[in-house]
């Protein structure tokens, strides 16, 4: 365990919890008096695992000794115990217990992230993601959807909202996802195994696998540690054309493998090898309409896989009188889907049926150097190297789906490299009120070949950006309270689009434009009650220019098109509140984001919502825990809901999502070495559409992507 969630599961029932007071070190302090009489009866148990907010250190602002409840950022952390727990195995989960973060819903391995209400449209393509996603600090994605990796053996996850570009570079104009892993542990040996079940109302059964084993090879010094799953996940909507039950099955498959080598008291070096397979049978939306909300009618079924795989090492140690951090990563990522596009079959110059075939092959490789110090007691800085290469090959091919050769065909080749000075500094102006600086330069270079079938000759395009992103950080300390200001950019690189250009002045332009987002944020953290009520608040402020979106165009083909200019403005808070043994935590945001000047070439409407997250969310759960005999029972009850979407994918084809209720109920039980967990998703049953996106050939109005049907799951864990 870390040290946070250990003196967590130490100090339960003790009326007493663990901070940290420093590098090293950490306080024990009283909550509330002990019981005054022996004979009293004994107190219910703390709440050993919280579900939003405790005093642990977070890295996602990258700093190396921040607080959770001091963080003067929208930074919120989720424990990993609690989403073992509560059985949450992918960021859907997670996005149901924090605020503002929206994940799409077009199927495992083809999802998009959103925080804030800032969307770029729900298809990933050629564009650069805008949420950052990092596992143990190594970005796992740049312009592809999800992953998809399974929650597995997680100490937490974290999302830092807001543009990121002085931290992170581009691709974080939205902010940043960081899921960390558990490190190895070279003090002993030890492992788990879960076996799950699960059923789904009207669906295919499913089931998952999950092993962990950490294994000392230097006693306290050298040590591994191995996570391997296998998951199958049942399908549930019918095709009657094609004569299909419970269509749309995933098999996930993935190994894990990472090494902590302390070289010697000041030193540590960390590597590690991750590769995950998503093999889906079909997509999951619907398309004839409220009265049979899991069937649909088409020409051909819609496979699509997802492969990642990639390796990744970091040195980290002390200098004296700075501490040095080193990584580099390696990647790959490949990605295969195919569209069902017999609607548009004659514009293609076929009689019958037609597919779209679009392959990815992407490739990165990402270095980074960080080194921090201290002048004085009043002075932290920090300044970095960073260095990045990204190589995109897609392959787009239309045939009749049946074998025939394609009529339209379509390679392109994208290489981006990246190279950025940053550096900040953290000074005390006294014991209560600090100011941060920081900023990044920065240069991304593009080159772009592309070749259409059907156009005279191949284009190749170069282009480049350089600039600088700032940051600037007040926050004021008093007592239980912390408030701050903030003022932040994120950014993304320009880009090219391959085949035919738009006319008259029409997108799709040959050339992308590069997009900016500037925004601003005042907030509150705040920690009550000797610490049984905390949470924070927050309004927020973004202006984002030449917002770049990946989009389809006349004939259902993928481009990246510049929107306009847009503005996003709201409010969110979280909060937790814990009462003995019960526990209450509650999320909310409400935005206002708008398209205030369509670019003339792909007019969306004057003033019309950014295409793609809802005006607002809201979420809340109640936790209970207590011991009955030699068992720790804790049980959960969540409840969200996602409010009206409009999906714009073309001036002339808009879909909708009228809102959604999201529900999940649960009870997990650990005695000794033994744990079982019960949980019921979608307890209402409900078959409301959600925020998704079908297929570019069918009328938007009439694709729908409902919840999955009520199900329920079952798994088992030893441990030894």
């Amino acid at each position: 365990m870390s040290v946070d969630v250990a003196l967590s599961r130490l100090t339960l029932g003790t009326h007493c919890v663990a901070r940290q007071a420093g590098p090293g070190a950490w306080r024990i302090t009283r909550l509330v008096p002990p019981p005054v009489a022996a004979s009293a009866p004994p107190p219910e148990p703390e709440t050993s695992l919280p579900t939003l907010l405790d005093e642990v250190v977070v890295t996602a602002a990258r700093s190396e000794h921040l607080l959770l409840s001091r963080a003067p950022y929208g930074l919120s952390s989720v424990d990993g115990v609690t989403l073992d727990r509560a059985g949450v195995s992918d960021l859907q989960g997670v996005a149901g217990r924090v605020s503002g973060l929206t994940v799409t819903n077009l199927g495992p391995g083809r999802d998009k992230m959103f925080i804030r209400g800032l969307a770029d449209g729900p298809v990933a393509g050629q564009a650069q993601a805008l949420i950052g996603l990092y596992l143990d600090d190594v970005r796992l994605t740049y312009d592809a959807p999800d992953p998809a990796l399974r929650l597995v053996d997680v100490e937490r996850v974290e999302v830092l909202r807001g543009p990121q570009g002085a931290l992170y570079g581009a691709g974080s104009m939205g902010g940043v996802v960081q899921v960390v892993s558990r490190a190895p542990d070279p003090t002993g040996f030890y492992g788990r195994v879960t076996a799950e079940a699960a059923a789904t109302s009207g669906g295919s059964p499913g089931h998952a696998t999950e092993l962990m084993l950490n294994m000392p090879l230097l006693t306290d010094r050298l040590a591994v540690r191995l996570v391997g799953y296998d998951e199958s996940l049942g399908g549930y909507v019918d095709d009657a054309a094609l004569g299909l039950r419970n269509s749309g099955g995933m098999r996930r498959q993935g190994l894990r493998l990472s090494t902590l080598w302390r070289l010697d008291p000041a030193w540590t070096l960390r590597a590690g090898f991750l590769a995950q397979t998503i093999d889906v049978e079909d997509t999951q939306y619907a398309t004839l309409g409220p009265d049979a909300p899991y069937a649909r009618r088409r020409w051909l079924d819609e496979p699509s896989r997802n492969d990642f795989d990639g390796v990744w090492a970091s040195v980290e140690g002390g200098l004296g009188w700075a501490r040095i951090r080193a990584s580099s990563s390696v990647q790959s990522h490949g990605l295969d889907a195919r569209y069902d596009a017999t609607p548009s079959a004659p514009v293609f110059g076929l009689a019958g049926t037609a597919a779209l075939d679009q392959a990815d092959d992407l490739s990165a490789a990402v270095h980074e150097m960080r080194i921090n110090g201290a002048i004085g007691g009043r002075l932290d800085w920090s300044a970095g190297l960073f260095f990045s290469e990204y190589t995109h090959k897609r392959t787009v091919a239309v045939s009749d789906g049946r074998g025939g050769a394609p009529v339209l065909l379509q390679h392109r080749r994208d290489h981006v490299d990246e190279a950025a000075l940053f550096g900040d500094a953290v000074y005390a102006l006294s014991d209560s009120l600090k100011i941060t600086v920081g900023a990044r330069l920065f240069r991304i270079g593009v080159e772009h070949r592309s070749e259409t079938s059907g156009s005279p000759a191949v284009f190749e395009g170069d282009e480049a950006l350089a600039g600088v992103a700032p940051r600037l950080v007040i926050e004021y300390s008093r007592g239980v309270f912390v408030f701050y200001a903030l003022a932040t950019e994120g950014y993304r690189g320009p880009g090219f689009n391959a085949g035919h250009v738009g006319a008259g002045g029409s997108q799709p332009y040959r050339t992308v434009r590069p997009d900016e987002i500037v925004a601003g944020e005042l907030g509150a953290r705040f920690n009550l009650l000797d610490g049984a009520l905390r949470g924070r608040a927050a309004i927020f402020v973004a202006d984002w220019r030449d917002i770049q979106s990946d989009r389809f165009d006349a004939r259902g083909l993928p481009f990246t098109a510049n929107l306009g200019n847009g503005r996003n403005l709201g409010v969110e808070g979280e909060m937790e509140w814990r009462v003995g043994s019960w526990t209450f935590d509650g999320h909310a945001v409400v935005n206002d984001p708008e398209l205030t000047h369509p670019d003339p070439g792909f007019a969306l409407g004057v003033d019309s919502r950014l295409p793609a997250v809802a005006d607002f969310s809201i979420q809340g759960g109640l936790v209970h825990e207590a011991r009955l005999a030699q068992a720790t029972v804790r049980s959960e009850l969540r409840v969200g809901y996602v409010g009206p979407t409009n999906v714009a994918l073309s001036p002339t084809s808009t879909g909708a999502s009228a809102g959604y209720l999201t529900s999940q109920v649960g009870v997990s039980a650990e005695v000794g070495r033994w744990g079982i967990r019960a949980s019921l998703d979608n307890l209402f049953n409900r078959d409301d559409d959600t925020f998704s996106f079908g297929n570019p050939f069918y009328v938007s109005g009439d694709i729908s992507t409902p919840q999955r049907p009520i199900t329920g799951r079952l798994a088992l864990t030893a441990r030894f």
